[in-house]
């Protein structure tokens, strides 16, 4: 590369002051990240308007809402952001075809929750891509069908699905009608597919761990703090009984501290219940935690560029199958846990119940087929208890927020697809918790990889020529940064030893791991290799490749004492044992 050019692109990315609109104001400020460390600094000298307690997708969306209308928050997050369920989704952005389904069927009990449900998923859905459209896309789901009947009930309910979202549809990303289509267009696309014909709908895919990093980076350019680790071991309270703050230990440094805050934030997911019986041991039950498994399969199963939903499966259940970075991911199933955990398993039974639906639908050996599994996955789902629910078919599917007397404002249940939604609304909460009355914003906020508003073909054609990378390279840096790409790069070419290569299959350096530890608070290899990274998730072969190199790498640049790393290797060990098939 040019040096000259090197140098200016690194001082244009350094230097570069960002226009952002924050409470409606104008405000300038510099493109530079905080470490942990200074987040953390941060937090010991400040006294806050929200302390959120968990980093998956619900705590980043608070944090972003509470940046965009100028109040001071910090996210606490116990092990890794979205370590949890934010992580483990199917990768869609949609309204929930299923759930437009059973508004229609005669023995649904909940139809107007179901229809209220779809309704803010479709306006919300649009509002997602439109935030942040380097890790979004939308992309065309096949309905396959082997009878008239099942192509005209299939393409009718697609439509009014469609029509749904043309009447909420606020503005956004918009997307393009159903369609009806044959065997020979389908097999073009699933070359192991029976069904004679199908119908197209259109929905959202994102990449889930990588939009909590950017919702989270977003927000700290904008003034929030945050910092992984960190868990909250107690409430404190005045005489009033009212919430004035959070005792905390840092996981990593091993010291306790307290932060204080006029209010906190309940956004741990499935462990919601543990802090709501931390403020009060007399609070009922409110979360039941499902698990839902998915496995990834080799491109050659599925299309690159459409997915499959099988409606009905042999027991009745709905099944995704979804191009996702270059392989295909196939889920979800829905098995109840009487308590959450945070690495839950694939179970056996799970796992074959997979194979064999994809088997049924597909003219595929079966053994073949468990041979090519690359990687499984299981994350827990938090649903919750209506306030009278009296068993688990009463579960609702939608999201609830509920401030204790002593002022925890509890945000439960939800989905990916309405985080900005839900942050929104804690926010309404917030503010008349503690008497702001500043109003959102009108303009949708885009995150920080967008920030710069460029045209990614274009974009792609200048990084390949300028650093001299492949072109899938510069396709996976640009759809996974945005405009902070070039940071990234700029750190991957600054010294020969950067751009030494991870696994030769994939496009991750020495240089992309620094970032990540310096940028995005990875302080352990799992960090990395399943949410800095995507590999655990795509190919868990490669994991036992390239583990002990990463580990070299963040114990240099952490400066681990030896002792350490074999404690942590040793920690380590049944979690990495895990992974093997």
């Amino acid at each position: 590369m040019n040096k000259v050019a090197f140098v200016t692109v690194a001082s244009l990315l350094t230097q570069r002051k960002i226009q952002l609109q924050s409470a409606g104001d104008s405000q300038q400020i510099y493109y530079k990240l905080k470490s942990r460390e200074e987040h953390l600094a941060d937090a010991l000298q400040n006294e806050y308007d929200v302390i959120i307690v968990g980093g998956g997708a619900t705590g980043a969306g608070v944090s972003l809402a509470c940046a965009n209308r100028g109040l001071k928050s910090i996210v606490l997050e116990s092990q890794d952001y979205a370590s949890g369920a934010s992580s483990k989704s199917t990768k869609l952005v949609h309204g929930g075809v299923r759930y437009m389904q059973q508004v229609f069927q005669l023995s649904e009990k909940n139809r107007i929750e179901k229809w209220g449900l779809v309704a803010e998923s479709l306006r919300e859905r649009s509002n997602f891509l439109s935030m942040c459209s380097y890790l979004t896309q939308d992309f065309p789901t096949l309905i396959p069908c082997n009878n008239l009947f099942d192509l005209g009930y299939y393409y009718f309910g697609s439509l009014i699905y469609h029509c749904v979202y043309l009447y909420y549809q606020t503005g956004g990303h918009t997307f393009k009608p159903p369609r009806i289509v044959g065997k020979e267009e389908i097999q073009s696309h699933f070359k192991f597919a029976k069904c004679n014909y199908g119908v197209i709908y259109y929905d959202g895919q994102f990449n889930d761990a990588r939009m909590v990093q950017e919702l989270l980076v977003t927000s700290s350019l904008k003034g929030q703090n945050m910092a992984n680790y960190v868990e909250v071991k107690g409430l404190l309270k005045n005489e009033q009984n009212k919430i004035t703050g959070v005792q905390a230990f840092d996981k990593i440094g091993q010291k306790q501290f307290q932060i204080k805050g006029k209010c906190v934030v309940n956004a741990t997911g499935g462990w919601a219940d543990n802090l709501r019986l931390m403020d009060d041991p007399t609070a009922s039950k409110r979360i039941v935690s499902v698990a839902g498994s998915h496995l990834t399969m080799p491109q050659k199963y599925g299309s690159r560029h459409w997915g499959y939903l099988i409606p009905k499966t042999s027991d009745g259940r709905v099944l995704y199958m979804v191009p996702w970075q270059g392989n295909m991911i196939m889920g979800t199933t829905e098995r109840k846990l009487e308590s959450p955990t945070h690495d839950p398993t694939v179970s056996h039974e799970e796992y074959m119940w997979l194979l064999k639906s994809f088997c049924d639908e597909f003219t595929v050996d079966a053994s073949e087929a468990a041979r090519d599994v690359k990687s499984k996955w299981c994350g827990v789902r938090p649903l919750v208890y209506s306030s009278n629910a009296l068993s688990t078919k009463e579960v609702s599917r939608t999201h609830e927020i509920e401030v204790s007397k002593s002022g925890l404002i509890s945000v439960m249940g939800g989905k990916w697809t309405i985080f900005r939604l839900m942050g929104e609304q804690t926010v309404d909460k917030i503010q008349q918790l503690i008497g702001s009355n500043q109003k959102r914003i009108e303009n949708l906020p885009k995150l920080v990889g967008d920030w710069t508003q460029f045209d990614h073909r274009k974009e792609i054609q200048i990084m390949m020529k300028m650093f001299d990378l492949p072109q899938s390279y510069a396709a996976y840096f640009l759809t996974t940064y945005g405009d902070r790409a070039y940071d990234v790069l700029k750190l991957v070419y600054e010294k020969p030893e950067n751009k030494e290569s991870l696994h030769p299959q994939f496009p991750h350096t020495v240089g992309e791991i620094l970032y990540q530890i310096r940028y995005e608070q990875a302080r352990k290899p799992e960090d990395i290799l399943f949410r800095r990274t995507r590999l655990g998730f795509l190919d868990q072969n490669a994991i036992f490749t390239v583990y002990e190199k990463v580990f070299q790498i963040m114990a240099k640049e952490l400066k681990w004492s030896d002792k350490f790393q074999q404690q942590f290797l040793k920690e380590n060990f049944e979690y990495i044992r895990k992974l093997e098939f």
